[in-house]
């Protein structure tokens, strides 16, 4: 990767062999340019930190204390670090890494005197430890100078090391060695719980001698987030008589509580609350928590008194307090916190009835976030906790409603369930009807359909806004599908009408879908495509994957039928790609069919014919008969050639360059592979943003194709390459070679169906490729980042990008491309 042009000092290598008395402050290359460094500079930015290690200002301004190194040290305040606590952390940083050089624990560790005598001075394997330990983090007292010279004679009289020439060498050896864990440190963090655990024993040790300190700090510890100073005051004085007030002055002022400018709030970090609130007593946390509960509660902050009646173990009461106030705090966008608080319940604290309640709520909240697999979990509880047969019925409509997507006959039959459960004057039948006529719609069935929502709007209350408005959109749909697009369009615009008065988001864009595919039916792309845009920035606020494919998906088909393709290839590509990353078969195989009907339509045989056989072969393998029998049209139309993927998967098995392609969540396991080694549900539910149960599923089937192993058992067990299996490739070239000119294609596909991830994750803004020429022998990527990455990001992509591609690759940043060869061509893809 090209350097900017930049001033640095000599490497590491030609260090001064006289050192200075004082070393100058380095001008040091900020956090962003330090990624990209070379190696010898690198060095001596290290070389310079430790020269300045007793000068807490000059090691804040070091480019090192303004990157992801120190960030774990960051315990007080990770966002806004005064320059003091990064110089501070990036000390302890070094002392991290100098005990990392020791080849043993050390008899006297840092901190403590140690005796001349100490057999390891003269042991060869501890001298570099002991230069850099004793020239810098310790450097030796005068009063143990030895011969009448200073540090260097001292530190070989000490070590035994012949002669200054040998010394000097050692100590640049042992320089580029420290720089070399600091450099992995900041690409993996693997010791970044170490550091954590180092700098909160340092903060908290000025409190071991302030008692009322510590105890104030123990009860700060109990709030989340912001929280009143006077109740802090309130708290403390319930404890004991009087308030401490130079311990809270002393809290503040040294960072341990942050405060506002009118001094009116308190917080506490994260990192450090946690820490200090497992250290204190059980029962003083739950006095404490019931005190903050019942202030809240007076307050009318349900949900923050909800939170601390739980942690009281007062579940309950909490439930009690949280739930007249649900649909209040979904309308305000607070769906994951309420999940987050359902999910921690105790069952064994709470009677049955609210066990269901709760169960119940969690299901609902649970689909409007698109988590299926956990909406069915938590529908199965409450059905189990209630054997009465109207609360079974709203259990079972529900289920029905998870179940429309995947298996539209089961969908039917929980449906029916319900109906059959459900009083005729119960208000959630007109639910009930209005889905099942949903689904009639789905499947072309407009006389039951129409049966279901006209009895629908009969049985629903006219107060009930938000379900006419669906009742009106199902209407809307089936008017649609019958060609009536006037009256369609009357019960669209009227549902619109009904949910913006009660401003519901997520029912505000799925009336906004329905009147986009309305205008489409109509011929009317203008005006279709912004619907669905609306409703895509909406589904995107809310996080929810499922229904934003379901948009991008639609708003690809309006590009389509408007004649812009390469806008409606985008869109379809980025509706596939969440598809795979959280499992939407239905949704995955119409993007696929769209993509193989648009590539044809642009004369891109080969990647029609790829999204073809995929969606063809998904239709075969999860029995969606209507799906393949569209497939199967849809070949004959576009007069594809005939493809045997299956038959070539078997015969070249184990083959590097008959491999098949890759979907993008093999490409993101592969990943993890060529990384991490191993990959465990944990790690990929992280990654993929997926369910335990979706994570387990697809390493569980990879076990199954022979390409993983399991190792370990219970909490340990992980997964890793299997010790025969050949795992497939994106693109058929070895690795660590260039890719020829003909993969190209092959690789602005790869490079499109990552479009997403990239600029998600990495905050990538453009992408190119260099076309291989007589002069580009090696796959050349130009990107532009906002904002420019450090180098642990850097190295991440670059190496994700070779292990989705196959090959190696050259990743170059958009200022940079003048150092390319004046005959290359570059392709632009975003």
């Amino acid at each position: 990767m090209a350097t900017s042009a930049m001033t640095i000092n000599a490497p590491a290598d030609r260090l001064n062999k006289h050192e200075p008395p004082c070393a100058p402050i380095p001008q040091a290359p900020t956090g962003q340019m330090l990624g990209r460094l070379a190696d010898l500079s690198f060095t001596q930015l290290v070389n310079d930190a430790l020269r300045n290690y007793p000068r807490t200002l000059a090691l804040s301004r070091s480019a090192l204390a303004n990157s992801q190194l120190v960030t774990p040290t960051l315990v007080k305040d990770e966002a806004s670090p005064t320059a003091e606590e990064r110089g501070h952390g990036l000390r302890l940083v070094l002392q991290w890494a100098v005990n990392q050089l020791a080849p043993g624990t050390a008899a006297y560790p840092l901190g403590t005197y140690r005796p001349l005598d100490d057999p390891t001075w003269r042991d060869p394997h501890w001298w570099r430890y002991n230069i850099l330990r004793h020239r810098y983090l310790e450097p030796l007292h005068p009063d143990d100078f030895v011969g009448g010279g200073r540090y260097t004679e001292s530190l070989l009289a000490l070590t035994g090391i012949s002669s200054p020439d040998a010394f000097f060498d050692e100590r640049n050896r042992a320089i580029r060695t420290l720089a070399e864990r600091l450099r992995q440190q900041l690409i993996d963090g693997r010791a970044n719980s170490d550091l954590q655990r180092l700098a909160l024993q340092e903060a908290l040790l000025p409190l071991e001698k302030q008692d009322e300190a510590a105890k104030l700090l123990g009860i700060a510890a109990i709030f989340d987030d912001i929280f009143p100073r006077g109740l802090l005051v309130e708290m403390i004085q319930q404890e004991q008589n009087g308030l401490p007030a130079a311990a809270l002055d002393a809290l503040t002022t040294q960072r341990f509580l942050l405060t506002d400018t009118e001094e009116t709030n308190l917080w506490l970090s994260p990192i450090l609350r946690a820490y200090v609130y497992e250290r204190q007593s059980k029962a003083d946390c739950q006095r404490r928590h019931r005190l903050a509960a019942a202030y809240y509660e007076a307050q009318a902050a349900p949900l923050l008194a909800a939170r601390h009646w739980r942690r009281a173990q007062q579940d309950a009461r909490a439930v009690r307090v949280l739930f007249p106030v649900v649909d209040e705090l979904i309308h305000e966008l607070h769906g994951k916190e309420l999940i987050e608080f359902f999910q921690q319940l105790d069952p064994k604290r709470l009677v049955d009835e609210q066990w269901y309640a709760v169960q119940l709520r969690l299901s609902d909240l649970f689909q409007r976030s698109g988590q299926h697999e956990e909406a069915l979990a938590a529908g199965r509880q409450a059905l189990q906790a209630s054997a009465d047969p109207t609360k079974q019925a709203r259990v079972y409509r529900r289920i029905g409603k998870l179940y429309e997507i995947r298996n539209q006959l089961h969908a039917l039959r929980y449906y029916q369930q319900a109906a059959e459960r459900f009083q005729p004057t119960d208000p959630e039948l007109a639910e009930l009807l209005k889905d099942r006529g949903w689904l009639y719609c789905l499947r072309k069935e407009w006389d039951a359909a129409q049966n279901d929502l006209q009895q629908a709007l009969h049985v629903a209350p006219q107060t009930a806004h938000s379900l006419r408005a669906d009742i009106y959109d199902a209407m809307a749909s089936l008017h649609r599908g019958t060609g009536k697009y006037r009256q369609a369009l009357t019960y669209a615009e009227n549902a619109l009408s009904l949910r913006e008065e009660g401003g519901d988001l997520m029912r505000i864009a799925k009336s906004l879908g329905n009147l986009g595919l309305l205008y489409r039916a109509m011929g009317e792309y203008g005006p279709a495509a912004a619907a669905h845009q609306e409703a895509l920035h909406t589904y995107q606020k809310l996080g929810n994957q499922e229904l934003t494919a379901t948009a991008l998906l639609n708003l690809g088909a309006t590009y389509f039928l408007a004649q812009k393709l390469s806008s409606a290839i985008a869109a379809y590509q980025q509706s596939l790609t969440i598809c795979q990353a959280i499992t939407l078969p239905l949704i995955e195989i119409k993007a696929h069919y769209n993509l193989a009907e648009a590539f044809a339509a642009i004369h891109q045989t080969q990647a029609a014919q790829q999204h073809w056989q995929a969606g063809y072969d998904l239709c075969r393998q999860l029995n969606f008969d209507d799906q393949e029998a569209l497939f199967l049209v849809l070949h004959t139309t576009l007069a594809l050639p005939e493809l045997n993927p299956r038959e070539n998967n078997t015969q070249h098995a184990g083959t590097a360059e008959q491999a098949p392609k890759l979907d993008t969540d093999e490409q993101l396991l592969l990943s993890l592979l060529a990384t991490e080694g191993v990959v465990t549900p944990k790690r990929l539910m992280d990654v993929a943003n997926i369910s335990r149960a979706t994570a387990t599923r697809r390493l569980t089937t990879w076990v199954e194709k022979g390409l993983l192993q399991v190792e370990g058992k219970g909490r340990g067990t992980v997964y890793c390459r299997a010790t025969q299996a050949t795992l497939p490739t994106v693109i058929a070239a070895p690795a660590n070679k260039a890719a020829p000119a003909a993969d190209m294609a092959a690789i602005q596909a790869v490079l499109q169906r990552l479009k997403l991830d990239l600029t998600q994750q990495y905050a990538i803004t453009a992408m190119g490729v260099v076309l291989p020429s007589a002069a580009v022998s090696l796959i050349k990527l130009v990107v532009r980042f906002e904002p420019l990455p450090d180098l642990t990001h850097y190295l991440q992509l670059k190496r994700h990008l070779a292990s989705c591609l196959g090959c190696e690759i050259d990743l170059l940043l958009a200022e940079d491309t003048g150092t390319l060869p004046a005959e290359a061509c570059l392709l632009a893809l975003w």
